[in-house]
């Protein structure tokens, strides 16, 4: 499910490396699944925990911040942003290995992506909307199908709750380059990266319903939906650190079939 990661120029660079500090409007929807898709998903050493959860979350990064060791901050205009993950653990610490990420705009997926491996992809849209006390969230691939819709109402008053949940704090990415020779991956490493979030504000618990629909190039319907666990919806800030290498992976699971500027089967 992820895109290839790609070497950047050394002619005219397309990002600085450096760490993130955004403010964040934030969706977060949290599922049940089938245990056996979730293994199937994941890259060893990291195991599926006892609960087989899946977060589904999007958000409006609002002015989010680069800052380079030289002291420069790069600075992002707005922007949306969605992802896909399945809580894991290695060795027993419990985090998040992200499956997919959609994102909106040209060239603000780089630095995640490249950097750290995350598995982000340019969408066609996403969306996070507001009306009373319920909010949808939408994913529409580059492929034009929408692929996720979560709507969630709120059933508690909004206060100081974090909509980000815990097992985010630790996201497991594989940072990927295929070779050249066209046969396998010069790297295949796993990356612990941190997320860290303070400042929540107006945030609030609700109820919720999400939506999955088929795709060969985005096969979100590989995770059903068994039952809802919670959802979430506020503001926060968002770190994300320099990431920490782990683990080299032999055994990469590949799901899905890449589809961008070719024919696409009947109902893709």
């Amino acid at each position: 499910m992820t895109e290839p990661v790609v070497a950047m120029p050394p002619f005219a660079p397309l990002y600085g490396v450096g760490t993130e500090s955004v403010r964040l409007r934030w969706l977060t929807l949290e599922y049940r699944t089938d245990p056996q898709a979730v293994a199937s998903l994941l890259p060893a050493p990291l195991a599926a925990t006892a609960d087989p959860l899946v977060g589904i979350w999007v958000a409006e990064f609002l002015g989010a911040g680069f800052h380079l060791p030289d002291g420069t901050v790069e600075q992002r205009p707005p922007y949306l942003q969605a992802g896909i993950s399945v809580r894991c653990h290695r060795h027993g610490e419990v985090g998040a290995y992200p499956l997919t990420f959609f994102i909106e705009g040209l060239n603000h997926g780089t630095l995640g992506r490249e950097i750290f491996g995350l598995p982000k992809k340019q969408a066609r849209a996403v969306t996070l909307t507001e009306d009373g006390g319920e909010v949808t969230g939408r994913i529409v691939t580059a492929n034009d199908i929408e692929i996720v819709t979560v709507r969630a109402r709120a059933t508690s008053p909004a206060g100081p709750l974090d909509p980000v949940p815990a097992w985010f704090g630790n996201h497991f990415a594989l940072k990927l380059i295929p070779s050249a020779e066209g046969t396998g991956y010069d790297i295949s490493r796993l990356v612990r990266i941190p997320f860290r979030t303070s400042e929540p504000g107006g945030a609030w618990d609700g109820t919720a319903e999400v939506t999955l629909r088929p795709s060969t190039a985005d096969p979100v319907q590989l995770l059903p939906c068994r039952e809802v666990a919670s959802a979430r919806y506020g503001g926060i800030r968002l770190d994300i650190g320099f990431g920490t290498y782990l683990d080299h992976v032999d055994h990469v699971p590949v799901a899905g079939t890449p589809h961008w500027g070719s024919v696409a089967p009947a109902g893709e």
